[in-house]
């Protein structure tokens, strides 16, 4: 499966407001945009990302695919896991070790 790494490092919090103040006050990072209920943040060479929303807490990173349907049978074959469909071309995916990640292709809406 050809995969292309996200720069980000994902994040999905509850109590969304406070945890905007207490990333920016008190951690320092810097809001880089917005889009819908993800904000982007960065701290030195750090790019996060932080969804309103999901199960607190969850930590997960994302790939861009070719094709988000030949790679979902590819891990599903691997022994992973669907958790979430968006679309049929954007999904998270838990791995058999316990590690959620995020698998998009190209016009996919984020």
């Amino acid at each position: 499966m050809k995969s292309e790494y996200s720069p980000y490092i994902a994040i999905q919090v509850q109590d969304y407001e406070k945890a905007m103040k207490f990333y920016q006050e008190v951690l320092g990072m810097e809001i880089t945009e917005i889009k819908g209920n993800d904000t982007y943040m960065k701290k030195g060479i750090m790019n996060f990302v932080f969804e309103n929303g999901g199960k607190a807490g969850t930590v997960f990173f994302e790939f861009k695919v070719d094709d988000v349907q030949k790679a979902r049978k590819e891990l599903e074959a691997n022994g992973c896991t669907v958790t979430q469909e968006y679309s049929d071309n954007n999904m998270m995916i838990s791995d058999p070790f316990g590690m959620n990640f995020h698998i998009w292709q190209d016009g996919a809406e984020l």
